[in-house]
């Protein structure tokens, strides 16, 4: 019916309808439509699934609801269920007045041929065996309340992260779930069953060990605990139906934008590389990708058009060896395992592009000494002026005392109380925070540049990884990639907009400010 101004049902029950997931309602003065005592349900429709949101409903009611839900099914649907390979209602009750029931029914038709899913939903009262439809939306998208920023990660788990992406076969027992996760609520389709299969051998090889699930196990809350607890994963792949708003597990139960919507943090999800063999799962408008995307993946792959069933499982198994087990870049790696089964463009790659392994988690993993500025000075010990805080030093200046007490002079002013490095031990970067913050303001005196935070990258110069602003290099980290690239997130994160030295050349030491 999608794209159809109106339908009708016999005995007087008109719609009018709206294509695109504006709902339909019933005009004044309708009558209702008398269902069958029996409902010849179409051959590739799953069991009903009846919840009921007013307590335990006597059986004798459970099955007329069911019935009509088949019966809405049949009157509505038709194109869907010819091109279906599954259909999945599910019906909610959610009121009741009398003898009148107040119901809704999702129905998820899942394509034959490629992995598309829709939803569309029925609201409609049940009274007896008379049954009144209410409202009708095609394409329906589970409702968003509100928008709010997702939670923030816990720290340990960057750190728990960043350890496994440094070798991969660590084994981190202290961790919640695996370090990757092979899925498909597809059990009937031999290929979505075999490539699982195969994608879950190369996460076993390349993490030691790996999580699956297949069919029955494919359950939305198993999966939903895995990425909202999971602090060892850093991989997961889906095969199954889907669309811009959602993808589809066991027994019709989708996973939606809005179950993205949340305060939660999602630390499965937190710096993973996420490949959804999924429909139009990065396809506008975006809302499936968006609402992944709000809770900071590595990497979001996923189908950009109809993914056909047979051949763009096989995408997933190429990509996985040649990231993991080949060390190709991942932007490569997608492109030539879509080439080998003629899907180029099929997929799209949102997010870090690079090798799998060689960037830590997070936007980056602080390496910070804690200290007090009000107990910081400058000191001659064993023939070197160096700035310390009591036993501890923290810069050697040699024989440049003033260079030594301005150092010092320089943390006080700002009450700096923390020095962080990146690529440590020689660190290229030092810097400085204030309660976890960017220093402000100036020191007359200083020996500052200027840069604009917006235009800082990691850029491979001269077969060296720098950080650099256009044409200007800041950093210097050599063959380190992975630091490179933490250093300019480390820039963009506080805002920093002044690199600063004491004591150049070769300034013991550096600073930040904005």
């Amino acid at each position: 019916m999608k794209g159809s101004r109106r339908f009708a049902f016999s005995m007087a029950l008109v719609l009018a309808t709206a294509s695109g997931g504006f709902a339909a309602t019933v005009k004044p003065g309708v009558t209702a439509l008398k269902v069958p005592q029996m409902v010849q349900a179409p051959p590739v429709m799953k069991n009903i699934a009846i919840s009921s949101r007013i307590g335990a409903l006597p059986a004798v009611d459970q099955q007329r609801i069911g019935n009509s839900a088949k019966f809405l099914l049949n009157q509505n649907f038709g194109p869907l269920i010819a091109k279906s390979a599954a259909i999945n209602p599910r019906v909610t009750v959610l009121g009741r007045t009398g003898s009148r029931i107040q119901a809704e029914a999702l129905y998820v038709f899942l394509d034959k041929n490629i992995y598309s899913a829709t939803l569309s939903k029925i609201d409609y009262e049940q009274d007896g065996d008379q049954v009144t439809v209410t409202r009708r939306i095609d394409n329906f998208t589970p409702p968003i309340t509100a928008v709010q920023t997702p939670g923030i990660v816990n720290p340990s788990t960057m750190k728990l992260k960043a350890d496994i992406l440094k070798n991969l076969k660590l084994s981190l027992p202290q961790a919640y779930g695996p370090r990757a996760m092979a899925n498909t609520p597809c059990d009937n389709i031999p290929t979505a069953v075999s490539f699982t299969n195969q994608v879950h051998g190369i996460f076993t090889q390349a993490f030691g060990s790996a999580g699956k699930l297949i069919g029955s196990q494919s359950t939305k809350t198993a999966l939903m605990d895995v990425l909202q607890k999971g602090t060892n994963l850093v991989a997961w792949n889906n095969i199954g139906h889907g669309n811009p708003d959602l993808v589809v597990q066991w027994n019709g139960e989708v996973i939606s934008s809005a179950d993205f919507n949340t305060t939660t943090p999602f630390q499965g999800i937190y710096n993973s590389v996420i490949l959804l063999n999924s429909c139009n799962t990065c396809a506008s408008p975006y809302s499936l990708k968006n609402g992944i995307m709000k809770h900071h993946p590595r990497t979001y792959i996923a189908g950009s058009k109809g993914l056909p069933i047979g051949s763009s499982e096989e995408v997933d198994k190429i990509f996985w060896d040649y990231s993991l087990l080949q060390k190709q870049t991942m932007a490569w790696s997608l492109n030539e395992a879509q080439k080998k089964k003629n899907l180029l463009g099929y997929f799209c790659l949102a997010g870090y592009n690079g090798k799998f392994a060689e960037v830590e988690a997070g936007k980056f993993t602080e390496d910070c000494i804690s200290f007090n500025p009000n107990a910081v000075t400058a000191a001659q010990v064993q023939g070197h002026w160096k700035v310390v805080q009591g036993n501890m030093w923290m810069m050697d200046f040699g024989s440049n005392m003033p260079a030594a007490g301005l150092a010092a002079s320089i943390i006080k002013h700002y009450g700096m109380n923390k020095q962080c490095f990146v690529g440590r031990p020689n660190a290229p970067m030092q810097y400085y925070t204030v309660n976890g913050k960017a220093p402000q303001g100036a020191v007359a005196g200083e020996d500052c540049i200027s840069f604009n935070p917006a235009n800082i990258a990691a850029s491979r110069v001269q077969n060296r990884w720098k950080v650099v602003e256009g044409g200007k290099w800041l950093l210097d980290f050599d063959q380190k990639e992975a630091e490179a690239r933490i250093a300019a997130d480390v820039i963009k994160f506080y805002g920093f907009n002044k690199q600063c030295f004491v004591g150049r050349p070769n300034a013991p030491m550096q600073y930040y400010r904005k």
